[in-house]
């Protein structure tokens, strides 16, 4: 079941098609009745392009690896006849710093050995994997992020106001930092500069971000 948002003082629940409507909403265009088949959209409609750039954004934004779509050294098992082959929902899969960083590479969807130029693989691996989430897993300060900066993608190649696009830049980049600031309070950061307390919203941020003492550089 999707998960139910708040968002000024309404509630709905957490899909694609009212992640479109937040697009649509955000031009002033009639959003889409509940049960519309996403996938019946007439291509060159505003709809259609506005599902387009929602379905991008997920890609792009998820990419970057978050605390509710990153599982650090996962175990890869080879089946039965030695490949090792990833779910299509694998955004980024990285083998670390050790000796297999080099060695291994996801080509094709499956893990394919450089060294050996097979992809039969022999031993149980180890890898930071980075995972597509569906609307109804994302947490809410995901979830209004990437429907505000598909809205404002959708602004900009649909009608090109720079006026909504002003207020919609400010939302977005408010709801960065919160969604930020969730991912330090998600997991254990070594926060080496105190002044990443008080502002959030600037390059301080991003140093202490990707300072997780447990995670891997990508």
């Amino acid at each position: 079941m999707a998960e139910v948002i708040f968002q000024n003082g309404a509630i709905f629940a957490a899909s694609e098609l009212n992640m479109i409507n937040d697009s649509l909403l955000s031009i002033g265009e009639s959003p889409f009745l509940e049960g519309t088949i996403v996938e019946a959209l007439t291509i060159g409609t505003d709809g259609e392009t506005a599902k387009r750039l929602v379905r991008t954004t997920m890609i792009e934004v998820q990419s970057r690896g978050w605390y509710f779509n990153t599982d650090y050294y996962f175990k890869l098992y080879p089946d039965t006849e030695g490949f090792i082959t990833m779910p299509p929902n694998t955004l980024r899969v990285d083998f670390g710093n050790g000796e297999d960083k080099h060695q291994y590479v996801v080509k094709n969807g499956q893990v394919y050995d450089y060294l050996n130029h097979t992809f039969k693989i022999t031993k149980v691996l180890e890898a930071d994997v980075v995972w597509l989430v569906d609307y109804s897993e994302l947490p809410p300060e995901a979830y209004a992020y990437i429907s505000l900066r598909a809205a404002r993608k959708f602004q900009q190649k649909v009608i090109g106001a720079a006026e909504l696009d002003a207020f919609t830049v400010r939302d977005e980049t408010d709801a960065l930092v919160n969604m930020q600031r969730r991912q330090l309070q998600s997991q254990d950061y070594s926060i080496t500069n105190s002044r990443v307390a008080t502002r959030t919203h600037n390059g301080y941020l991003t140093k202490a971000l990707w300072g997780n003492k447990n995670r891997r550089d990508f």
